[in-house]
């Protein structure tokens, strides 16, 4: 059993352009909907912290700043908070997955090159 991440086990080992296409499309996909997700949550963020600032202020009639204050203490603002730190980590993970993704198969395609050259060299 290896210690290698999935995603590297299932990776290309040889260049064939419909492989690469299918990996590469499976890994951006994912890169792709871990962005949304981050996106999302960075909007609840805000919304999240308005809403709780609006609430304090209305229901305790105390100011805006000190409903800030109480709001970056609520359980909901830290929740919504952490789910926003998860899908930011795995955002970064499936970027830099998809651009090594990217590197490695453009280096399969290279060495593709190189053999074809190297084959023809020596066949003169």
């Amino acid at each position: 059993m290896s210690d290698q991440p999935k995603y590297i086990e299932l990776r290309p080992k040889i260049f064939n352009p419909d492989t690469i296409l299918v990996y590469l499309d499976k890994v951006d996909k994912q890169f792709a909907n871990a962005e949304i997700e981050y996106s999302n949550f960075k909007d609840q963020v805000q919304e999240v912290f308005d809403y709780v600032v609006s609430e304090r202020m209305d229901n305790e009639k105390i100011s805006v700043s000190l409903a800030k204050v109480k709001a970056s203490n609520d359980e909901r603002y830290k929740k919504v908070k952490a789910d926003f730190s998860k899908s930011h980590k795995l955002y970064l993970y499936y970027k830099i997955r998809s651009k090594l993704a990217h590197s490695y198969c453009e280096n399969l395609k290279q060495q593709s090159i190189n053999v074809i050259a190297t084959e023809k060299l020596t066949r003169n």
